[in-house]
C-alpha cells in the first residue's frame, strides 16, 4: 500500500538565490560527459542519463533512492562551469546593481542616513504585507545618479547594458567574472536596502558557477519505431554546454590566446543563456537540426500550452462528457437530459453496505450494457475487476461488504453542467440527471440565459463528481 503522508500546513513561502554549494550539495553526480548511452544501450556514469539522476526505463531502479521507473521522483546533478556566466533570467537586476554601487568597494552609493530610511519604509511595506517595488527602483534610480563614492571617493564610470548578457563600463567589456568579484564584495547589511536577504541571496549567485541539471524524469528520451533513440531539448542543450564546456577547459589549460578565450567564455555564456530561456531578444534561438527551435525552461512554463495554462489549469480530467445541446420544455429547470450512452460511459462509485448491498448486486447482474447496470468493481485489496456479459453473474455473487461498484449514471444524480467560457459562478450549475433517448443533452430553455447558451451549435460539458462530499456542495 502508497504510505499516504499527514497533510501539512504551509506556515510561509520563502523565495531566494541557490548558492553555488546549495546546488552541489543537492546534486547527487557531477555531470562531466556530454554521451548519454554506451553501445549496449547503457546509461553512461557521469553522463547526462546517470542511473543516479533517476530512472524512465522500466525494470531498472535508481541508483540513489532505489524505486522503480515512476516511483523514483528524479534527483538533481550539477556541471562545474569552467568560468561563470550571467544567468539571464536576473540581468536587468545586475545591471541596476552594478549602477548603485562603487566600482572599487562595492558599497552602495548612498549614505547612511538615507539608508536606514529605506529600511525602515522596506519593513514598514512588508508588515502591511504590500509589495517593495517601487521603493527598490527609487533605491537604485537615487544611488545610480551618485557620481563620487560617499565612502572611498572612487569616481564611479557609466555603465551601459547590452541585451540579453553583455556589461561595459566607459567601453570596456566586463567580464562575467569581474561582476561576480564586484559583487562579492557588497556588505550584507547594505542589501536589505535592495529588498534582498542576505541570507538567503547574495548578489554574486546570480551569476552561475555551477549548473543544474535536471532529473533525467524531466527530460525523458524516447525510443522512435526504427529503435534509435531521440532525446529532449533540454538535454540536446545540456550537451552543448557540456561540449563547450570541455573545450574551454582545454584551451585554457594549453595557454590559448585571450581572444580564443573571449570566443569559447560567450559561445558558453549563449548555451546557458537559451537552456535557461530560448526566446530572449539580442540572440537568435538556439535549433534542432530539422530548423525548429528548442523548446527550453523557460518555454515549458510561459504561455497558453505552457506548464500553468496547459496542465494545471487547463488539463483534462475523467468522468467528464461534451456534447451538442437542444431544447426541452417538458424537463425541468434544474434537470438535464443525458444521452443513454453517455450514461452507459460515466459511472459513480459507490461502496457496499448492507444497506445498499442487494442494490448493488442488481446492478452488476445487468452488466455494462443493459442501463442501469455496471461497468467494474473494486476489491477490498484494490483490485479492480471488469465485469463483462459473461462475468456479471459470477462477480454479483461474490459481491461483499466493503467492496466499490462503479455504477451507471442514473435518473437524480446530481452533476455539474458548465458552458464555455466560464466568465461567472453560473457558467456551472448542478443539475439533475434525466436519462433520455438521442444523443444531445438537452436542456430547459429558461436556463439558458446564465450559461448564455442558445441551440445553434453550442457544446457544454458535464462533470460527474465521485464522492459523497462533492455531490453535497453541488
Amino acid at each position: 500500500m502508497k504510505q499516504i503522508s499527514a497533510p501539512k500546513r504551509i506556515s510561509k513561502i520563502k523565495f531566494g538565490l541557490i548558492s553555488p554549494r546549495e546546488y552541489r550539495n543537492m546534486s547527487v553526480t557531477r555531470i562531466i560527459t556530454a554521451d548519454t548511452y554506451d553501445e549496449d544501450g547503457f546509461p553512461i556514469d557521469m553522463g547526462l542519463m546517470d542511473p543516479r539522476l533517476g530512472v524512465i526505463d522500466p525494470g531498472l531502479r535508481c541508483k540513489t533512492c532505489n524505486g522503480r521507473a515512476g516511483e523514483c521522483p528524479g534527483h538533481f546533478g550539477h556541471i562545474e562551469l569552467v568560468a561563470p556566466c550571467v544567468h539571464v533570467g536576473f540581468a536587468k537586476q545586475i545591471r541596476n546593481l552594478l549602477r548603485s554601487t562603487c566600482r572599487s568597494c562595492s558599497r552602495l552609493l548612498l549614505d547612511a542616513g538615507r539608508k536606514k530610511e529605506y529600511v525602515e519604509q522596506i519593513s514598514a511595506r512588508r508588515s502591511q504585507g504590500q509589495t517593495i517595488d517601487s521603493i527598490v527602483e527609487q533605491v537604485f534610480s537615487e544611488a545610480s545618479k551618485v557620481e563620487v563614492c560617499p565612502y572611498c571617493g572612487e569616481h564611479q564610470l557609466k555603465v551601459t547594458y547590452e541585451k540579453p548578457t553583455t556589461y561595459y563600463e566607459d567601453g570596456d567589456k566586463l567580464l562575467p567574472s569581474d561582476i561576480r568579484n564586484w559583487f562579492e564584495h557588497i556588505p550584507d547589511e547594505d542589501l536589505p536596502v535592495f529588498g534582498m536577504d542576505p541570507g538567503n541571496a547574495r548578489p554574486e549567485w546570480m551569476i552561475l558557477t555551477v549548473l543544474p541539471v535536471p532529473p533525467v524524469t524531466v527530460r525523458p528520451s524516447i525510443t522512435l519505431q526504427t529503435g534509435q533513440r531521440s532525446e529532449d531539448d533540454l538535454t540536446h542543450k545540456l550537451v552543448d554546454i557540456i561540449r563547450i564546456n570541455q573545450r574551454f577547459q582545454e584551451n585554457k589549460e594549453a595557454g590559448a590566446p585571450q581572444l580564443i578565450i573571449e570566443d569559447l567564455w560567450e559561445l558558453l555564456q549563449y548555451h546557458v543563456t537559451t537552456f535557461m530561456d530560448n526566446s530572449v531578444s539580442g540572440i537568435p534561438p538556439a535549433r534542432h537540426r530539422s530548423g525548429r527551435p528548442l523548446k527550453t525552461l523557460s518555454q515549458r512554463l510561459k504561455g497558453k500550452e505552457g506548464r500553468f495554462r496547459g496542465s494545471l489549469s487547463g488539463k483534462r480530467v475523467n468522468f467528464s462528457a461534451r456534447t451538442v445541446i437542444s431544447p426541452d420544455p417538458n424537463l425541468s429547470i434544474n434537470e438535464v437530459g443525458i444521452p443513454e450512452a453517455i450514461a452507459r460511459e460515466l459511472t459513480v462509485t459507490f461502496k457496499a453496505v448492507p444497506r445498499n448491498i442487494e442494490e448493488l448486486k442488481e446492478y452488476v447482474r445487468r452488466g455494462p450494457t443493459n442501463h442501469p447496470g455496471a461497468n467494474y468493481v473494486v476489491r477490498t485489496d484494490g483490485h479492480r475487476l471488469r465485469i463483462s456479459d459473461t462475468t456479471r453473474e459470477e462477480i454479483a455473487e461474490m459481491l461483499e461488504y466493503g467492496w466499490f461498484v462503479d455504477r451507471h449514471l442514473k435518473d437524480g444524480d446530481i452533476v455539474l453542467f458548465n458552458r464555455q467560457p466560464s466568465l461567472h459562478k453560473m457558467s456551472i450549475m448542478a443539475h439533475e440527471v434525466k436519462v433520455m433517448p438521442g444523443k444531445t443533452f438537452r436542456l430547459n430553455p429558461a436556463v439558458c440565459p446564465p450559461y448564455n447558451a442558445d441551440f445553434d451549435g453550442d457544446e457544454m460539458n458535464l462533470h460527474v463528481q465521485q464522492n459523497e462530499e462533492a455531490r453535497a456542495e453541488a
